[in-house]
């Protein structure tokens, strides 16, 4: 029981001991432990153990203390009195040397007694500084005037463990309204300055808007320019698109004109190959004819040949006459049609190059044309005519054949009678006796007389009969064996 009694005595004990012993800072406060160590422990917003009885805690607090600084009847450098309002902050930082420092000064000591220190520190050192400075100075710079007070008083701040946390001037004044005059002053200079920033202002609005009003017709006068450009920018496109397309149809109708051209001149060359054929054929026809007429034909139709032949060469002549004066009053058209497109072209000569290079482009175009269906047209006229001319030839011909034929055939149905007429002296002699070379007299004498009518046929119709009657006995009645007859001396008038 005794035993049980000093436990919880002893317990109670400790609990008290623990209680007494435990100690905890806030953070806007220093707690100071001291007594056995040489040097105090600082304790800032945590806990801690002091041991009782042998050591104690002290406390600084670490809040802002605001303090009002002021000063009266402060002459200042030009001598003026003034009248000076501030307000500053202070504290204890939180640096060990400095809270070592305060301690000494301020230990367990609440903000005023802290604030009425410093505040006779803050109003000396104000006060030092007024006299430094120009009343000008003063009241136009007053965060100069904050920043040397600070600098100023801060080792004496620091020297009794604080800093400065700010100051600032609230007003300055001075009994003699100085301050005032200077802004009287300051208000005229400002008024002035107000009129000719504003006369300066006006200036430079007219002088901008007259700026802008000149811009504003530079950049319409250049719009206009640029759209005038563009606009003949895109007249010299669309001409030259005109150009091209009046050129390309001026090609695409050359081109056609010439196909065209070619077409006809195929068509003028197939119709002239088939006239020639077809006359070709009637030549064959009038052959067939002339053989199985051979019989019935006789002088006249020689001259009627001839007459035909005379006509059809007169005809063909006067055609190809007429188809080359057309075709040279044609190309010469086309020639004075393209010199007159020339002198045209010359007397627009101040046109734009464009239009004239379109223009000639197009005269050439056109005359080429001309010229390509001229010379097409001529080349098939000239092939008409060189067929017709065939065709009349080989008429001619066929004709000449027949009448070269006609004329054989009365020559060789003649032959008889014309021996008959030679040989009609000898007709009332029964029998002729010769010697010698008699016979051969007599034979060359009928023969000449015969060359002799034959030569008359000759010059009379200008026809060589001797060959004719020479290649119509070959080729018509063919070759006959005669009979060697020299060892007989005697020749009756009917073998002759």
């Amino acid at each position: 029981m005794v035993l049980a009694i000093i436990i919880a005595v002893v317990v109670l004990l400790l609990i008290l001991l623990i209680f007494m012993s435990y100690i905890k800072c806030p953070p806007d406060m220093v707690y100071l432990i001291s007594g056995i160590k040489k040097e105090p422990r600082v304790i800032i917003g945590k806990a801690a153990l002091r041991i009782p009885f042998f050591e104690r805690v002290d406390k600084l607090t670490l809040e802002l203390i605001q303090i009002d600084v002021r000063t009266s009847r402060v002459p200042t450098s030009d001598f003026i009195n003034v009248d000076v309002d501030a307000v500053a902050n202070v504290r204890i930082p939180n640096n060990p040397e400095l809270i070592q420092v305060a301690a000494r000064h301020f230990l367990n000591q609440n903000s005023d007694y802290i604030a009425r220190n410093v505040q006779q520190v803050l109003e000396g050192n104000m006060r030092e500084i007024i006299g430094q400075m120009n009343l000008k100075d003063l009241v136009n710079n007053k965060q100069l005037f904050s920043n040397k007070i600070q600098e100023n008083a801060k080792d004496d701040i620091n020297a009794i463990g604080l800093e400065i946390v700010n100051l600032n001037v609230q007003s300055c004044t001075d009994e003699n309204n100085a301050i005032n005059d200077l802004g009287i002053d300051n208000l005229s200079k400002i008024q002035k300055d107000a009129k000719i920033a504003k006369a300066q202002a006006e200036r430079d609005v007219q002088v901008a808007q007259a700026a802008a009003a000149r811009e504003g017709n530079e950049a319409k006068a250049l719009s206009e320019a640029e759209i005038a450009k563009q606009n003949k920018d895109l007249a010299l496109k669309q001409y030259e698109y005109q150009i091209e397309q009046d050129k390309k149809k001026a090609e695409a109708d050359t081109v056609y004109e010439i196909q065209k051209a070619e077409r006809q001149k195929l068509i003028n060359e197939n119709t002239v190959a088939a006239e020639i054929a077809k006359t070709e054929k009637e030549t064959e026809l009038k052959e067939k004819e002339v053989a199985l007429r051979e019989k019935q034909l006789d002088a006249e139709v020689r001259k009627q040949a001839d007459a035909d032949k005379y006509k059809a060469e007169i005809t063909a002549e006067a055609q190809k006459q007429v188809t080359i004066q057309n075709a040279q009053a044609d190309l010469e058209k086309a020639k004075q049609e393209a010199q007159a497109k020339i002198e045209i072209a010359k007397a627009n000569k101040e046109a734009a190059e464009l239009e004239a290079e379109a223009i000639r482009a197009k005269a050439i175009a056109e005359a080429d044309g001309i010229k390509a269906k001229l010379e097409a047209e001529a080349a098939g006229i000239e092939a008409k005519g060189i067929a017709e001319a065939k065709g009349i030839e080989k008429k001619a011909e066929a004709q000449a054949k027949m009448q070269q034929a006609s004329v054989v055939e009365m020559i060789i149905n003649k032959l008889p009678d014309i021996a008959k007429e030679v040989s009609s002296p000898l007709s009332n002699v029964d029998s002729i006796t010769m010697y010698g070379d008699q016979s051969t007299q007599l034979i060359e004498s009928g023969t000449q007389k015969i060359d002799k009518i034959l030569k008359v046929a000759q010059d009379s119709l200008g026809v060589d009969l001797k060959s004719i009657v020479a290649g119509y006995a070959v080729g018509k009645l063919g070759a006959k064996p005669v009979e060697d007859k020299k060892d007989d001396k005697s020749i009756k008038p009917t073998e002759i």
